[in-house]
């Protein structure tokens, strides 16, 4: 039972809360660590899909982004974990190089949006951790 004296964290509510807290078994400092490891894979994946995008290398960037997309989904935002899944598919037709580059940069701002998010909340965590109990 929970006391007025007891502190309660509320995750932001961009995310799929309750799949985080029981995927998770209610630990912020789990949620907190898989936030920012996946926060940094997704990261440079993004980065390494923006250089081979350059290159035209669909079938690398296709494998990278079916690698990244069920991070998206251990962060709880499955919205971005679907907007991934259309990008595999997007790559499945084998576009040429000028229309896979004209998508990632299509979509570039709002997985940027997504990566902010995640460490945003993993800091947010870490700090709520750190408070003396009260």
């Amino acid at each position: 039972m929970q006391t007025s004296t007891q502190r309660a964290y509320q995750l932001n509510q961009a995310f799929d809360v309750p799949f985080l807290m029981e995927m998770h078994d209610n630990d912020l400092s789990a949620i907190s660590a898989i936030l920012v490891t996946a926060s940094q894979q997704i990261a440079e994946e993004l980065d390494r899909c923006m250089i081979l995008a350059e290159k035209g290398d669909c079938n690398e960037i296709k494998r990278r982004i079916h690698l990244v997309k069920p991070l998206w989904g251990y962060c709880g935002l499955p919205q971005l974990q679907m907007k991934y899944q259309l990008l595999e598919y997007f790559l499945g037709e084998n576009p040429d190089a000028e229309r896979i580059r004209t998508r990632l940069h299509q979509e570039y701002g709002q997985i940027i949006e997504g990566l902010n998010l995640i460490t945003n909340e993993a800091i947010r965590i870490h700090e709520f951790l750190k408070q003396p109990a009260s």
